[in-house]
């Protein structure tokens, strides 16, 4: 049984994988519309990019310069390839590491540096916000598996587990270990969107949306989840993301409303977009006004 599992995951894998150059493909091809539809930072608003386990930085590039031609002043973490917590005191070394980067970011753009984390990344970008709130705007995650449990292994694609003892040396429950129990679910204390997809091939939703419990739009932090349709490799250069992430970046916490992307379509666009949005299938049909660029 776990041989058949292994190499339906195996699978499972490559088809996202190959999925995810589908998405860089139609990221180039939309992207002169893209940039058209998506609103624009009205200055140049800090954001760090994480890239996700065994990615290196290039792999959040095209997500980089959207941001960037968008207003925002966004930029790499500056650590190199994510080669995954190597030891127990790894996570606090990194934070440590990207410290003095967030401070001038946070002094350059005269505001908290938003986080936007792919898979390990948004773990790490939750990580950050925790021990730094003062420093950090707001946390988005790509596909993270940030609430996973001890007991919740099942939620990953067994190829991970075997990628994570490679390149780190440590099992997965062994890096689950060195982590009390109450971080591995608890919200770092800033707004959190969690963008995620059913059709994901690494992390399942179980694993990458946030509890329904811990929801919140209205009152409080703003705690949302974002549904797409999608890979898990790709996700940041989805252009579905790209304009939900720029969105999300604007939205201000004192007046969330939850995240429709119909708001900048035509009304062709906004007939489509449950197809891109799963969660709007049940939604209400409504006129919506042009967002203001």
């Amino acid at each position: 049984m776990a041989a058949l599992r292994s190499a339906f995951d195996f699978a499972r894998f490559f088809l996202d994988v190959g999925w995810a150059s589908g998405e860089y493909a139609s990221k180039i091809a939309f992207d002169p519309m893209l940039r058209r539809l998506a609103p624009r930072a009205p200055s140049a608003r800090p954001v760090l990019t994480l890239p996700g386990f065994g990615g290196p930085e290039i792999s959040l590039q095209p997500l980089n310069a959207f941001l960037n031609r968008q207003g925002f002043a966004a930029e790499s973490w500056g650590l190199g390839t994510n080669r995954g917590p190597r030891h127990a005191a790894a996570l606090p070394e990194m934070i440590e590491r990207l410290a003095p980067k967030l401070k001038r970011m946070a002094d350059k753009g005269g505001a908290r540096v938003s986080l936007v984390g792919q898979s390990l990344g948004g773990i790490y970008a939750r990580e950050i916000a925790r021990e730094m709130p003062d420093l950090i705007d707001r946390v988005i995650t790509l596909g993270s598996p940030a609430y996973l449990r001890r007991d919740g292994l099942e939620h990953l694609n067994a190829m991970l587990p075997v990628a994570m003892r490679l390149m780190t040396g440590k099992r997965t429950e062994d890096h689950l270990e060195d982590h009390p129990a109450e971080r591995l679910h608890a919200p770092p204390p800033v707004p959190l969107v969690a963008i995620y997809s059913a059709f994901d091939g690494v992390a399942a939703e179980a694993a990458t949306a946030i509890p329904a419990g811990e929801l919140t739009i209205e009152g409080g932090l703003p705690r949302e989840n974002i549904e797409i349709v999608g890979s898990h490799c790709g996700m940041a250069v989805n252009p579905v993301v790209l304009l939900a992430v720029c969105d999300r970046l604007l939205a201000d916490p004192a007046a969330w409303t939850a995240y429709d992307a119909r708001a900048y379509l035509s009304p062709v666009g906004r007939a489509l977009a449950p197809v891109f949005h799963p969660g709007l299938r049940h939604a209400a049909w409504q006129r919506f006004p042009r967002r203001p660029k």
